[in-house]
């Protein structure tokens, strides 16, 4: 289940929602002669950008509304044919700003 946003009865009645952005890097560890393909399936998800990749190692951000979405991301990842392992490094929530419901 994805993590929803926390909202509470006064931020609805004044019109005001907040909604935070998570922003995380990952290492995927690739079978070697697969790293191309792989990073190039990696650029073609949602949310996700490849930045480097070296030997069997793959350099990525996930982005997305909650935590709960980069983990299921992650393990749809690490779940990749080919893939050898996929390891978040660090993760970071910008607060956003107030949004109208």
């Amino acid at each position: 289940m994805r993590d929803v946003p926390n909202i509470d009865r006064r931020s609805v009645l004044k019109g005001r929602v907040h909604v935070p952005h998570h922003i995380s890097s990952a290492v995927v560890v690739a079978l070697p002669a697969r790293r191309d393909e792989i990073g190039g399936r990696l650029a073609a998800m949602p949310g996700v950008e490849v930045h480097a990749g070296d030997g069997s190692r793959i350099v990525v951000t996930i982005e997305g509304p909650s935590s709960g979405m980069l983990g299921e991301t992650l393990t749809t990842i690490s779940m990749m044919d080919g893939v050898i392992s996929a390891n978040m490094v660090f993760e970071h929530i910008e607060q956003g700003e107030d949004l109208e419901p």
